[in-house]
């Protein structure tokens, strides 16, 4: 008994398990990407730009005249004059480094990162603005002027959080109440730019602020533009009723299905293990009442067997304290029809013997 409920308990918790797992699933599964992905596509930094194609990156070594005892004084140059870039523009910088003592490295750094970064002697222009660029070597030094030239943008983008349902190229969907915050972007990055408005085409149902917060207010459709000068980025949004979609709907309806039939299944399986423990439970009850039964039964008719035996011994008692004594006549006769039973005579002949009997002078007396 106790193995089969440790079995049903181990049976148990194999299902909770299963059915945690399976829920787990189903709430993963309820939330599918969207179709379509807003990320902005920004172009990798066009590494074929530069002004120095007079020089070359390679580390000029001279060679020294190893028979000369005096020790040369180690060099470290950057050749070439200021430097100027594009936004977006990579250099790399040429320079001289000789006679240093052996694992010597050249530590570049730029004093305005905002403006341009560098990484082993290759400079990246970030924004527009005037920073030195200087490489050291032990005690060495040298740096290089760069300048990194102003850019008019070419193109403004509007951000679109990706949690928001796409319908097409630049359209959107969104329902009646939701509060979505627009990002905006410029194209190519560090230009200048004029200063960007956004713009509503049907304020009847939203509401647009100057920093991108768009509100919907009633069910319809309307345009969202942001401007800068002469370029402009819009898209359209429809709103609808608040509510979830039908497609969404449909979704939870099949994993609610789903979950469903594993609770059914479940149930049914707990019922039957119930079922079939109250079955066990109540055999084994029948046993040990029929086991109680056949022990009174044995019980009552042992104590049935000792009144009987107590009972025929009164009964015995009462038979021989109720019997009357003999008399002395009957005492002789007894004692005679005994004697005559001894000699094989019956007590009549026994009698008749002896009143035939002559008698003699000890009957007398």
């Amino acid at each position: 008994m106790r193995r089969r409920n440790k079995k049903m308990r181990i049976l148990v918790i194999i299902i909770c398990i299963i059915v945690v797992a399976a829920l787990v699933l189903t709430y993963v599964m309820m939330f599918p990407l969207n179709a379509y992905s807003s990320e902005v596509y920004t172009p990798p930094p066009d590494e074929n730009y530069g002004t120095s194609g007079d020089y070359d990156d390679t580390t000029l070594t001279f060679p020294g005249d190893e028979e000369e005892e005096e020790v040369l004084e180690p060099m470290l140059m950057i050749t070439g004059g200021p430097v100027r870039l594009d936004v977006g523009q990579t250099y790399s910088i040429p320079f001289i480094m000789t006679d240093f003592p052996p694992g010597t490295l050249a530590v570049w750094e730029s004093r305005n990162p905002d403006v341009a970064v560098v990484s082993e002697g290759v400079v990246y222009a970030v924004a527009p603005g005037d920073v030195e660029i200087a490489v050291r070597a032990g005690e060495k030094r040298a740096s290089v002027l760069v300048t990194v030239n102003e850019l008019q943008a070419n193109k403004i983008i509007i951000i679109v959080p990706d949690d928001i349902t796409q319908t097409g190229p630049s359209s959107y969907e969104v329902a009646v109440g939701d509060v979505i915050n627009f990002g905006r972007d410029i194209e190519p990055k560090g230009a200048i730019v004029e200063k960007m408005t956004w713009v509503l085409g049907n304020d009847k149902v939203a509401s647009l602020s100057q920093n991108g917060e768009f509100v919907a207010e009633a069910i319809g459709s309307t345009q969202v533009t942001l401007t800068s000068g002469p370029l402009v980025a819009a898209i359209t949004v429809n709103i609808v009723e608040s509510g979830v979609p039908l497609d969404t709907i449909w979704d939870y309806l099949k994993y609610g299905v789903i979950i469903i039939i594993i609770v059914v299944v479940i149930i049914i399986l707990l019922v039957f293990l119930y079922q079939r423990s109250k079955k066990e439970k109540a055999r084994q009850r029948a046993i040990a009442a029929k086991r109680r039964k056949e022990l009174a039964e044995r019980k009552a008719r042992e104590e049935a067997a000792a009144q009987d035996k107590k009972r025929e011994a009164r009964e015995a008692r009462e038979a021989r304290e109720a019997r009357p004594a003999p008399q002395t006549g009957e005492r002789e006769t007894m004692r005679v029809s005994g004697a005559a039973v001894g000699a094989g005579l019956t007590p009549t002949e026994d009698k008749k013997t002896e009143i035939e009997r002559p008698l003699t002078l000890d009957d007398l007396e």
